[in-house]
């Protein structure tokens, strides 16, 4: 027995997942480092304001040859390796993307700095007064 009908109309009050994750990690310059020799591990750290994870990954420029990022998968990446060598001062700049799972993403500029190393011994070319 059918007691009469209703008419429902439903109202989403959530946009979706619209926003890309918020940078923590400040732009600019990430350090100066000298070639040949491992760098401490840099962090770069993001969090998505609708908790849809967050996926870092260079998207224009480079890291100084010898580096690389990793993805943690927790909301932060790393930066780590030795750079090459480099005969005079070399800028890398870059720009990081993390993108939550819908694909919204934010940027971020950054830099990094490798200066040649003079403390090797002569057979490199370089200037040591410890060694020659």
């Amino acid at each position: 027995m059918v007691l009469g009908t209703a008419k429902f109309t439903y109202f989403s009050t959530s946009g979706g997942d619209t926003a890309g994750p918020d940078w923590t990690t400040s732009a600019g310059s990430l350090g100066v480092y000298t070639s040949t020799v491992a760098i401490p591990d840099i962090t770069l750290e993001a969090s998505d304001p609708e908790s849809n994870g967050e996926n870092f990954s260079v998207t224009s420029g480079s890291l100084p040859a010898g580096l690389s990022l990793s993805d943690n998968g927790n909301g932060t990446a790393t930066i780590s390796g030795t750079p090459d060598y480099v005969s005079s001062e070399t800028v890398s700049n870059f720009t990081v993307t993390v993108e939550d799972n819908s694909s919204n993403g934010t940027d971020r500029a950054f830099s990094i700095t490798v200066r040649p190393n003079y403390w090797g011994d002569s057979s490199d070319g370089a200037y040591s007064d410890m060694n020659d």
